[in-house]
């Protein structure tokens, strides 16, 4: 299974005190590849080093390197359909990290989101619905 990454699943995934650490854990387990949209790289960083510390700021950079991570570069097509989100959905608050994981799914068809924010996630309506891993493990 390929699931798109979201911020908080990630930073989940660092920090062993984290609620759904084990959850995000299990999930990562079974996939075959992790996609990050490349815009959310520094917001994950800054998350991780402010809160976890630079170890957690330094293994995540470890697994990019090692390739745990597959990055996708977000162009202006991606970026016009952010916008295009932003709009639609702006009493939402979403911002361009969650509109990056979204477009990013419907350019690759590829609607398994590795997410802990349900809220947000749960109110878009893309192409196609989404399934929200680990919460919608069956």
């Amino acid at each position: 299974m390929t699931v798109i990454g979201d911020t908080g699943a990630l930073i989940a995934l660092y920090d062993k005190d984290d609620d759904y650490h084990h959850a995000v854990l299990s999930v990562i387990e079974k996939t075959s590849a992790i996609i990050i949209p490349d815009v959310i790289l520094a917001e994950i960083d800054y998350l991780l080093c402010k809160f976890l510390g630079v170890k957690a700021e330094m293994d995540f950079l470890e697994e990019l390197i090692k390739g745990t991570y597959t990055l996708y570069r977000l162009d202006n097509q991606d970026f016009t359909r952010c916008q295009e989100l932003l709009l639609q959905y702006k009493d939402l608050d979403l911002g361009l990290a969650d509109t990056s994981v979204m477009a990013t799914a419907e350019r690759l068809n590829i609607y398994n989101i590795l997410t802990i924010d349900e809220r947000d996630f749960r109110a878009v309506h893309l192409k196609k619905p989404l399934v929200l891993l680990p919460a919608d493990v069956h």
